[in-house]
């Protein structure tokens, strides 16, 4: 990945519109969220499972919904987990029906127990509970050595609907010409440090902004999405789960 504080700077500096242009992947959760937030109603409680930095606390709070943010903090090593609650999402604190409304957002992948984190997530919810989770398809390692998992389009459906959620809506994160912006900006990754770093200022600007802009705009073309960086998946409690429904060959 980018240097952070690279790409700290280079988010103080360069306008956020351009910096949507080239990576919409932001924008978009925060569609996404927002889209959550508005079929909750005021009032409701939010478990945001996975909270990080907790940047999507004002969606909620905001339209009055009660903010819970937990998280193990074993992410990025700057973040300040200004959470609720350090918790494993596979051993959630919570009573069962606690939630309205559960976010999971780039977690599922850092938990070594995904389906079990699944089965927490619904006990935590009350009936018809509703669920946003983004999981990631093509992504390279992060936050390593916390990194475990990906998970296709029809693989994250299986496990949520094992789970006891019915999946209402699936959306994949872009096609391959997004898939392929984002790889050209991965590409300054090799020439961030060491010697090769003379090549920066050559690279920066086709690797950084040209070719991601391009390419993103091209993503219309690709109707399929096999090549996508992810799934973004809303989904609500159809029913209570027990674990032991599990196939015990499976995490």
């Amino acid at each position: 990945m980018l240097n952070r504080r690279l790409v700290r700077f280079a988010k103080a500096v360069i306008p956020r519109f351009v910096i949507d242009a080239i990576n919409p992947f932001d924008p978009l959760m925060r569609r996404m969220v927002n889209r959550l937030a508005a079929s909750l109603p005021a009032g409701a409680r939010l478990l945001d499972a996975g909270a990080g930095e907790a940047q999507y606390k004002p969606c909620f709070t905001s339209r009055g919904i009660r903010y819970t943010g937990i998280d193990l903090g074993v992410g990025e090593p700057d973040w300040q987990y200004p959470v609720d609650v350090f918790a494993d999402t596979a051993e959630l604190p919570f009573q069962a029906g606690s939630f309205d409304g559960i976010l999971s957002l780039a977690v599922l992948e850092h938990t070594p127990r995904p389906r079990q984190a699944l089965f927490e997530l619904n006990r935590a919810l009350k009936p018809a509970g509703r669920l946003l989770i983004v999981v990631p398809t093509m992504w390279e390692e992060h936050q390593m050595p916390n990194d475990f998992f990906r998970f296709t389009r029809h693989g994250i459906r299986q496990l949520l609907e094992e789970a006891g959620f019915e999946v209402e809506d699936q959306l994949p994160i872009g096609g391959y010409f997004w898939f392929m912006g984002r790889k050209f900006i991965d590409i300054l990754e090799f020439f961030q440090s060491g010697p090769r770093v003379v090549f920066w200022p050559v690279l920066v600007v086709p690797f950084g902004f040209v070719l991601p802009f391009v390419f993103r705009c091209l993503d219309f073309l690709d109707r399929d999405k096999y090549y996508t960086i992810g799934q973004i998946v809303f989904a609500r409690k159809q029913r209570e789960a027990a674990l032991g429904e599990q196939a015990p060959s499976l995490p």
